[in-house]
Order: structure tokens, then sequence, then C-alpha cells
């Protein structure tokens, strides 16, 4: 029998610092202040909200998937080519949405926050040129983000937002959102962090068992290292969150992402906190690029059985994202973000059969459940581009829960109940025969 390796505490360590570098990238910057200022003098109902969306949902999805053993386990109880196009989808709206997205943020924010002047699409080659050095060795990917990148940006963010927390640069004003944490909530599925949890799960796990944890003992080590992501989470989103608020009274909501949080750096430190934003704001960015550009290129040269090589996709893919990066940040949020709320519901509900896989009863629940959810995130796809057809946004408005967010949920529990009966009643057929 082969002997079990005892956890080291540093092991569990870094790989939680890697992992929560892969989830913190641009949209964890850029959006928690703003529902700070959304949220104002509402601003612990904000933070409720933003972390059970933007920690809480993410990390118990990656806590899920580990206890499963993977992301196909679930979804083969929908069907075995549901693995390959759900996960083939969120890979290339990573590719076409989130690293684009964190080249723009890292050089508008960062690059450019400090060298004004600095040539936008340069700076975009020469990011993804990074990207590709750290990715291009599959084995020791998170090792490098978790030993060297993270440590810095981590202790950079922190002293920013203790900082704020501390010594704090207003006071909180009236709120402009109805519901701050309904509005948080919804707001922190624009970071993306749940389809993470989904594109990252075997680059998580292939890291884990490398450093010699199987079974139990890997679930521990993922267990660990998720709740290190998820506190260091909670204190850099909470305080961009309160940071946020405390300015309500002197910023109107119409302001860039960007230029609020500039703004709010520079308030609380002057110049110096701007030059330590900045190369946090890089590094966050760059982790998160680096890890994604592993997962979409470990991806897809298992989906195509080795015929697309790793070596080979590790330098495609960050030609592809240097392309749509090119566009600049405000162009590809605009255009790409209604992906995330495509997404979303579909993750959501495989992540919920996930928690109940061992006692729900048949497939057909499975099934039902993300079949409809599927339709249902098609239905309303258009509305989230702002093109309203008349016969859908009458059914869709008919839907319990859909103006506030949450649609899915109905067709996904009408669609448990439907599926669970009619296989039943496919079994008992197939027995009578």
């Amino acid at each position: 029998m082969e002997e079990k390796k005892t956890i080291q505490a540093r092991d569990v360590l870094f790989i939680g610092l890697a992992f929560f570098a892969t989830y913190f990238g641009a949209g964890n910057l850029i959006f928690p202040p703003m529902l700070g200022l959304q949220s104002g003098d509402q601003w612990g109902l904000g933070m409720i909200g933003m972390l059970a969306s933007g920690v809480g949902l993410p990390i118990l999805a990656l806590l899920v998937l580990g206890q499963c053993g993977s992301v196909q386990k679930i979804s083969d109880h929908v069907n075995k080519r549901f693995f390959n196009l759900f996960i083939g989808m969120i890979m290339l709206v990573c590719c076409c949405v989130s690293i684009p997205r964190t080249a723009a943020v890292g050089i508008e924010m960062g690059l450019q926050g400090v060298w004004s002047d600095a040539p936008y699409f340069p700076a975009v080659i020469v990011y993804f040129l990074i990207a590709f050095l750290f990715a291009k060795d599959r084995g020791s990917v998170l090792d490098k983000v978790g030993k060297f990148l993270t440590p810095v940006m981590t202790v950079i963010l922190i002293v920013l937002v203790i900082k704020g927390a501390v010594d704090p640069i207003g006071t909180p004003g009236q709120a402009t959102v109805d519901n701050a944490m309904l509005n948080s909530f919804l707001g922190g599925y624009s970071t993306g962090d749940v389809l993470v949890s989904f594109l990252m799960a075997a680059v998580f796990f292939n890291t884990i068992k490398d450093k010699g944890y199987h079974g139990a003992q890997m679930r521990k080590v993922n267990l660990g290292a998720g709740l290190i992501a998820a506190l260091c989470l909670c204190i850099v989103y909470g305080g961009l969150l309160f940071m946020g608020a405390c300015v309500s009274s002197q910023y109107s909501t119409d302001i860039g992402n960007a230029d609020l949080l500039l703004a709010i750096i520079r308030s609380s430190g002057g110049q110096v906190a701007i030059y330590g934003l900045c190369l946090s704001v890089v590094l966050a960015c760059l982790t998160t690029a680096i890890g994604q550009v592993t997962a979409v290129a470990d991806f897809f040269e298992t989906a195509t059985h080795g015929k697309l090589p790793y070596k080979i996709l590790v330098m495609v893919v960050p030609v592809i994202t240097a392309i749509v990066a090119s566009f600049g940040l405000d162009t590809i949020v605009a255009l790409t973000s209604p992906w995330f709320s495509f997404a979303y519901p579909i993750a959501l509900v495989l992540m919920i059969l996930g928690v109940f896989e061992k006692v729900i009863p048949n497939d057909g629940a499975f099934k039902g459940a993300t079949y409809l959810t599927v339709v249902f995130a098609f239905a309303d796809l258009p509305a989230q581009y702002g093109v309203h057809i008349a016969a859908l946004d009458a059914i869709l408005n008919k839907i319990p829960l859909y103006s506030a967010g949450f649609g899915w949920i109905v067709p996904a529990v009408v669609g448990f109940v439907a599926g669970l009966l009619l296989y039943a009643r496919k079994g008992k057929s197939a027995q009578a025969v």
C-alpha cells in the first residue's frame, strides 16, 4: 500500500494563494468600488451581497467540484457530450472576455496609471508574451504564480485596503439603489468567478495531485486552499467596497469603474499608493491571465485528444486574446459581458446538482434542470444585449423572480421535477416490458 504523504502547510498556503491570484483579476478590481459607491450608507448590506456571490459561490463551486472529482463527473449525468460543449463555450468566452479584459485593465489602469503615454498595443503584446512564458510549462504554472507573483500582489492590496478601512476618506452618503444587497449580489456575477471555478478546476486539482495528494487528502488540501483564497478575497473585496462607499457623497455613479478606483486610492494614500495599486493591478490581471491561458490550452488539448497539443495552443491562445484585447476595456465589456449572464445560471445549476449528486434518484433530474436552464439562458440573451422581442419579453416577464435577476430558478426547478418523474416512469415501463 502506498504511504500517504503528510499534508504540508506550506503547500496549502501557496496553492491557496495561487487560487486567490487566479480568481482575483480584472473584474475583482473594478467592480467592488462601484458597488460600494451605489450602496452608500447601506454598504454593510452591499458587502454581504457582494461576498455571497463574489466569494461564497465560486469557493462553494470549487469545493463541490473537488468533492465530486471533476466537472465532467457532474455533467455526464446530463449528457456525455455536455461537458465538452459547455466547458468549451466557457473557454471561448474566456478567450473573448476574461483574458482580454485582464490585459485591458492591467494596461489601462496599471501601466498607464503611472505612465500615461505608454503605447497600448505594444503593451498588450508584452503582457501576453509574459503570460506565455509563465504558462508554457504546464506543470509549474501555479507554483510560479503562488510563490512569486501572488505574495507581492497580496501584501500591496491588503495594505491598501487596511489603510482605507482604518482611515476612511469620507462618509458614506445615501444609497443610489433600492436594494443594496441584491444589487451587489447581482454585481458579483460580473467578476465571472463561478465560471473560473469550472474552467480552472482541472488545473487546480492536477496541481494538488502533482504535489502528491490524492483521494481524501486531495479534497482536504483543496478545502484548505479554498478557504485561504476565500479569506484573501473577502479582505480585498470588502475593503474595496467600503472605500467605494466612503466616497459616495463625492462622486456620481456615472464615473467610470477605473476612474473611480484610481480616485479612491489617490485620495487614500497619494501618489505612492497609486504606484502600489498600479503594480498590484498588473500582477492581479497577469496571474489570472496566466492561469486561464493554461486552462484553455489544457482543455482543448484534451478535447481534441492531443491533436492540438498544449505547446501549440499555449502560443495560439495569447495571440487570439491579444487581438481581442486591442479593442480596449469598454468595448470588451459592452460586447461580451452578456455571455456571463448566459453561462452563469447553467454553471450555478450544475453546482447545485453536484451538491446533491449522491441523493438525486436518477439522471432525468440532471437533464431536465440543465436543459430548461439552457433554454432560459438562450431566451434571455437578446435582452442582455438590449434587444427586446415583444413576444419573448412577455414570456420572460411572467417567470417568477425574473425581474430580480433570478429567472433561471423556476425553469431549473420545473425541469428537475419533470425530468425526475419522466425518467422514473421510463424506468418502470422498461421493467414492465
